[in-house]
């Protein structure tokens, strides 16, 4: 007998093949009578082996059904036997490791992050759902207790343990608008939120969550619906493109004060970019606002009970944007109320002064500059005019209600009062007004400080600085002392860098996102070189004694006093582009 497998002659009667084991399906020794030759049906059926005439011309032995009846037969058994053999090996295999079947099957289900489904009051028609692409998600890693450092890199997010320099990669997006990653945190430290998918046409922007101690996303959601769709070529006032710009405009996305919601600006429903928010709670979205225009730049009062927001008809070419309407959204009533129809070229929201009162400018092509500095009430829609005149920056400290307002041109064409002198100017209700009586309380004050031609004013919450920047980058800091703003004096060796006070104060990091290079001072003296490469904001640790930076895809730290360098990680292949805490 034949073997058609290996071709091994085996004795006449064998049902297997002593070479290879396989079946043998009844192919006699003489195989002579068999040869390959084309088949008259090859085109229906494909080619095969046909027998030849008989060369004897003896009638060949009938072939009954029986044959082919124990043929099936034994091919069963056969079947049957090896599966019995494969399940009686694992079994015993599984005992060997002192694992059961259960265990096998609950280790693969517990290894699936379950991602719950987020529903909105405004569902799409099913006729138009699609099926969302899911992020992919990573196994299961353990965080050390405490509040990790997140590495932002151009492959993801890690968590990263400060005492065992242990790293956990989080998130494998690529996180957009990378320049302020701190918006994403969440006040409790627990959540971080991120978009991403702007860089590739053929994914949807999504609003990413990530659960930072349990290291899995509880939203993963497209901010785009069937109107507005990934890869539509547009130009400037087409919806698509529009509402795209609302998406990326500064503060799209906003956690309240109490880190419960997220609001969050998207293009889901209709042609335009409106408010929607995220409950943490029950994991919800709901759509709060539906004008016309596209929502941006979302901002909560202190208590959570309203959130102030703009929209804008187009986001222009880069000379200013056409504004359609100051917003808020009131979480007591339920509802959106428009507090102002604006012509203005943008809107520059500064801060809150108290629940329900907030810092506004407008800017404008025609005059040149920032103008309008007012006060909104979001409660009764008032409105009170601090500086009608043109001005260059302005930058306000919510705690000690004190503003401070640069004017390094002279402005004709803005308000209707008198251009402003050039210099630097204090505002606010911490800046007395005098009456006939000594200061009047409650009155918003307005005065000429400093004669210094500024072209930027920024404000750092951290040890409460004003920051005046001229020429040559930054060149005065005010800080508040007993009896008002004193000026600091800059060290050469930080000339053109940012100071980042510590917690405690003492120690002031330097830095800046243009120019490279990382000092340290403390008291404004002694000056410590860390870095020659390091560009961003490095990160302080609580007990204001270690500092963490980078220098692409290496991690340092440096502690108190001697704030020596010392490498934490080297991530291979990828980029560090922030650290947050």
């Amino acid at each position: 007998m034949i073997c058609t497998k290996c071709g091994q002659n085996n004795p006449e009667g064998s049902s297997f093949c002593e070479n290879c084991g396989a079946m043998i399906l009844g192919v006699p020794a003489n195989r002579d009578r068999f040869i390959q030759q084309p088949n008259q049906y090859a085109g229906s059926f494909g080619g095969g082996i046909l027998p030849t005439e008989n060369p004897t011309g003896q009638p060949e032995p009938k072939k009954t059904k029986k044959n082919w009846i124990w043929g099936i037969a034994i091919v069963l058994i056969i079947i049957a036997c090896c599966c019995l053999a494969t399940i009686g090996g694992g079994y015993f295999y599984l005992r060997n490791q002192g694992q059961t079947v259960q265990d096998l099957f609950s280790n693969g289900l517990e290894e699936l992050p379950v991602i719950p489904e987020s529903s909105t009051n405004t569902p799409l028609p099913e006729d138009t759902l699609e099926a969302v692409p899911q992020i992919e998600t990573l196994e299961p890693q353990s965080i050390a207790p405490g509040k990790p450092i997140l590495i932002v890199t151009n492959s993801g997010i890690r968590a990263l343990n400060d005492q065992t320099h242990e790293t956990v990669q989080l998130s494998i997006d690529q996180v957009d608008s990378s320049w302020d990653l701190y918006q994403g945190l969440s006040p409790d430290k627990k959540f971080y939120a991120y978009i991403t998918g702007f860089g590739g046409a053929s994914i949807n922007p999504m609003l990413v969550v990530l659960d930072i101690e349990n290291k899995a996303p509880v939203l993963q959601l497209e901010l785009t619906g069937p109107v507005i769709q990934p890869g539509m070529e547009g130009t400037h006032g087409d919806p698509a493109f529009e509402a795209f710009g609302a998406i990326q405009y500064t503060d799209s996305f906003t956690w309240s004060p109490d880190g419960t919601r997220l609001a969050f600006v998207a293009a889901r429903d209709g042609d335009s970019a409106d408010v929607y928010l995220f409950t943490l709670m029950d994991n919800s979205v709901s759509r709060l606002s539906d004008e016309a225009g596209h929502a941006t730049a979302l901002h909560w009062s202190p208590d959570g009970q309203l959130l102030q927001y703009v929209s804008v008809n187009t986001f222009g070419t880069g000379a200013g944007f056409n504004m359609e309407g100051l917003w808020v959204y009131d979480f007591t009533g339920k509802k959106v109320k428009l507090l102002e129809s604006l012509d203005s070229n943008g809107e520059d929201f500064l801060a809150w002064t108290d629940n329900n009162r907030f810092w506004i400018n407008s800017s404008s092509l025609t005059c040149g500059g920032a103008y309008n500095l007012r006060i909104v009430d979001a409660i009764s829609s008032e409105q009170q005019v601090i500086v009608d005149q043109g001005f260059t920056a302005v930058a306000y400290d919510p705690e000690n209600k004190f503003g401070m307002l640069s004017v390094a041109y002279n402005y004709d064409n803005c308000g209707s009062s008198e251009p402003l002198d050039s210099g630097l100017m204090i505002f606010g209700e911490s800046v007395p007004v005098l009456g006939a009586d000594g200061p009047i309380a409650g009155e918003i004050g307005f005065k000429k400080f400093e004669q210094i031609i500024a072209y930027g004013v920024g404000f750092i919450p951290a040890g409460n600085l004003f920051t005046v920047y001229g020429d040559a980058g930054l060149q005065t800091i005010y800080y508040k002392g007993q009896y008002g703003y004193n000026s600091l004096e800059i060290l050469p060796e930080v000339k053109g860098l940012t100071p980042s006070p510590s917690p405690t104060g003492e120690t002031w990091a330097w830095s800046s996102r243009v120019n490279p290079g990382l000092w340290v001072t403390e008291n404004n003296s002694n000056p410590v070189e860390l870095s020659t490469s390091f560009s961003g904001v490095p990160l302080w640790g609580q007990d204001g004694q270690t500092i963490f930076f980078f220098e692409n895809n290496r991690l340092y730290s440096a502690s108190a006093p001697q704030f020596t360098a010392e490498s934490l990680v080297e991530l291979p292949g990828q980029e560090i582009l922030g650290l947050i805490k």
